[in-house]
């Protein structure tokens, strides 16, 4: 790796993060003398990664132009595999959505099936013009990832996918560097990367959904820890002695509890023993089991055994994260995921549990809140991941010198925790204004 090509990755980052956008602010971030930061402009430029914009406002002197990454230059694919959905996207280097498309799939059918209908929704996002300029693929998964390897490890609810070579398979067929993580980490950096300067640099992003995840910002940087099991909220233990078994095959986890899943269970005994006439006529009326959604259906219809099954996920859901709270001091929990979905009802009692249990220095102004993004925020954060890492000093010295990442493969050989580009402090945001 040069430090051509360190330089240029550093100022590429703060152009796209927004932190510095003309060339004086960029020489006063990185400390870099004005020639070399009008040289590194200037390739990137002629490269097609950067445009100039609209005069900076005036300072005196010769007003700068707004730089920005260049729009139509290239796309990225971004693509979730739920539980019981799947997700695909398609945007520019800069994150503009282009192009997105949601379909229920289940998980439950393999990494072959479920491979095959990722590749069939990706042509329906990725039209040939699309596809002629796509320069790099991320998908994120529920459950663990080797991040470094692209592989998914021992997931409690994918059977068959232990030591799947996702990577190498999404490589194979789109030609271009693909990436593997959990669903919860991408989730986390797509409202991060959306929501940063109002959010902090320090946020957790809780996943209630079929199951339970979660993914940490710290410092502006997706934490993954030593193997990247960094998260796992899901399969800590509320209930030492339960005999409630969890889908991992353990006893008394949080999700055993408050996973849609779980509370699908719950829900069926609810109609069955008449604590619920609600649920008993959708049992009643339907041929298929009950799911999260007509607990979700029953909340809104204001169905009080509804209503406790979220408002008791989101009590255990908070006390379990009141801990993370107090440990990690963020500035902003987001709340995901199909249980966020019923507001109120699920998020009251998480942030009541959380004030309860956690130090009152971690809460006075701490924020909890729905992430608001149309439930885009995991190809959003799939789409930036991939961009992150195709703008990383030693990816781009890799594909620069061709002009395209195209048959360039991912080289995460060695694990990295960081997440935007690996360079000294590229992004800081201070305050929550």
């Amino acid at each position: 790796m040069t430090d051509h090509t360190q330089t240029l990755s550093l100022i590429l980052s703060l152009i796209r993060s927004g932190v510095a956008v003309t060339r004086p602010d960029l020489s006063r971030r990185t400390g870099l003398g004005r020639t070399i930061i009008t040289q590194r402009v200037d390739q990137a430029i002629r490269d097609g990664l950067v445009a100039e914009g609209e005069p900076a406002p005036s300072t005196g002197g010769r007003p700068s132009r707004v730089l920005r990454i260049a729009p139509g230059r290239a796309v990225v694919l971004g693509v979730v595999l739920g539980a019981t959905h799947l997700h695909a996207a398609v945007t520019d280097l800069d994150g503009t959505v282009l192009a997105d498309r949601r379909m229920d799939w289940n998980i439950d059918a393999g990494p072959e099936a479920s491979l095959a209908t990722l590749q069939d929704v990706s042509a329906q996002v990725l039209t040939p013009e699309r596809g002629d300029c796509l320069w790099g693929v991320c998908v994120g998964v529920p459950g663990p990832v080797d991040f470094a390897r692209g592989t998914v490890v021992q997931p409690p609810i994918m059977p068959g996918w232990h030591g799947f070579p996702l990577r190498n398979r999404l490589e194979a067929h789109y030609q271009v560097p693909a990436w593997v993580d959990n669903d919860a980490n991408l989730m986390a950096l797509g409202a991060w990367s959306r929501r940063r300067t109002s959010a902090g640099d320090n946020v957790l992003l809780v996943k209630a959904s079929t199951g339970i995840g979660l993914g940490l910002i710290s410092r502006g940087r997706l934490h993954r820890g030593a193997r990247g099991a960094a998260g796992d909220l899901g399969h800590t233990i509320v209930a030492d002695e339960s005999r409630t078994k969890c889908r991992c095959g353990k006893f008394g986890c949080l999700e055993a509890f408050s996973g849609g899943w779980a509370l699908a269970r719950d829900a069926r005994a609810a109609g069955l023993t008449g604590r619920s006439s609600f649920l008993a006529e959708r049992l009643e009326r339907s041929a298929t089991p009950l799911t999260v959604f007509d607990v979700l259906d029953g909340c809104a219809a204001e169905d009080p055994a509804c209503l406790e099954l979220v408002a008791r996920a989101g009590e255990l859901v908070g006390a379990q994260l009141a801990t993370l709270v107090s440990v990690f001091n963020p500035s902003t929990v987001y709340l995901a995921g199909l249980l966020a979905q019923a507001g109120p009802a699920f998020r009251d009692p998480l942030a009541d549990a959380v004030v309860r249990r956690s130090l009152p220095l971690a809460t006075d102004e701490l924020v909890i809140a729905e992430v608001g993004l149309d439930r885009r925020e995991g190809v959003i954060g799939a789409a930036t991941l991939a961009v992150d890492e195709l703008l990383r000093p030693d990816m781009l010295g890799q594909w620069l010198p061709q002009g395209t990442p195209r048959g360039v493969r991912a080289r995460n050989d060695e694990f990295t925790e960081s997440s935007p580009l690996d360079v000294p402090s590229p992004v800081e945001v201070r305050g929550r204004g």
